[in-house]
Formats: structure tokens, C-alpha cells, sequence
């Protein structure tokens, strides 16, 4: 496909234009905030509590969110670390998502998010560390200003049924 010197590929002047409405969806999670967390064990009681630490910036003129998760110890030291980078993709009309994990296995796969009624929703289908197949849902909710809750399910079986395993409050540190 050629173009004449004056013309700009139609990918290069969409870009041009700047980020779309849709690509400021994660904005809420833009800052510094300081997390309650708790896990969960396949009966839903309680495994344990933790605290943690989320950072989040833009990338990109704001097409981009990369974020970093902090889990620590009781102790206070330091025990994961998930960094992420997020962007909305026009062609999918969905977030693409994707992440590493330091100091700990970690399920890799393919993320992709939505927007739906204030809170965004994500799914995932990879591999755990243990080699098994897991479909995972995220779910930002409570969104406000200086707050946002968030859950995550886990399904073994394709979906047929899910287990809580992890929820957190955040609260953005000042």
C-alpha cells in the first residue's frame, strides 16, 4: 500500500488525534494508592490478610496505563510485585493487558478488560505456575476519587465454577 508524501496512513492519523475517550477508562487508577487486601482458600474462608501498594501512571500522552502492585509481609518486606501495562485497542474495542510478575510464579495469559455500568471488568484464560489451565475474572467496583474496591475469581473448569480468590480496598495515599 503506497502513500503519496502529503498522505498519513490512516493508523498514524488516528493516532495523531491523540487518545480516545475510551483509553481514559482506567484513569481512576492513576496515582499512588495504599491497599487492604485479603486472600482466599477454595472454601472461601480466609487464607490470609495483607497490605499492599499500587502506582499507576500514564504512558504515551495517556494511551497507555502501566501500573506496579506491591504485596508486603507482615514484616513490612516486600513479597511480589505485578507490574502491568494496559491500553484500549480500537480494532478489539477492549483493553489488551498484559504483565509480569517478580519475586513469585504467576499465571501468564492473555488479559482484556471492558467497561461496562462504571467498572471495569476483566478476563483472562492462561497457565499457572503448576501448569494447569485457569480462567480468571477481575472486577473493579465502588470506584470513587480517593477509593476503588476490586475482586478476582478463578475457574479450574472452564468456567463451569468459580472461586473467589482475592478481594481489596483501595485508598489513595496522600
Amino acid at each position: 500500500m503506497s502513500h503519496s508524501a502529503n498522505q498519513v496512513p490512516p493508523e498514524v492519523a488516528r493516532y495523531l488525534k491523540g487518545p480516545t475517550t475510551e483509553s481514559r477508562q482506567f484513569d481512576f487508577l492513576i496515582g499512588h494508592w495504599n491497599v487492604a487486601a485479603t486472600k482466599f482458600q477454595e472454601d472461601g474462608s480466609v487464607q490470609f490478610h495483607y497490605q499492599a501498594q499500587w502506582v499507576a501512571q500514564h504512558l504515551n500522552e495517556g494511551r497507555i496505563v502501566m501500573d506496579e502492585f506491591k504485596a508486603f509481609a507482615p514484616t513490612g518486606q516486600q513479597v511480589s510485585s505485578y507490574v502491568s501495562l494496559r491500553t484500549y485497542s480500537e480494532a478489539t474495542h477492549r483493553w489488551e493487558i498484559t504483565g509480569l510478575a517478580a519475586f513469585q510464579p504467576a499465571m501468564s495469559g492473555e488479559w482484556h478488560g471492558t467497561w461496562t455500568d462504571g467498572e471495569m471488568h476483566l478476563d483472562a484464560v492462561g497457565t499457572n505456575p503448576d501448569g494447569k489451565r485457569v480462567r480468571t475474572k477481575i472486577r473493579f467496583f465502588n470506584i470513587q476519587p480517593n477509593s476503588f474496591s476490586w475482586d478476582s475469581k478463578s475457574s479450574l473448569d472452564d468456567g463451569n465454577t468459580w472461586l473467589h480468590t482475592a478481594s481489596l480496598n483501595a485508598t489513595r495515599a496522600l
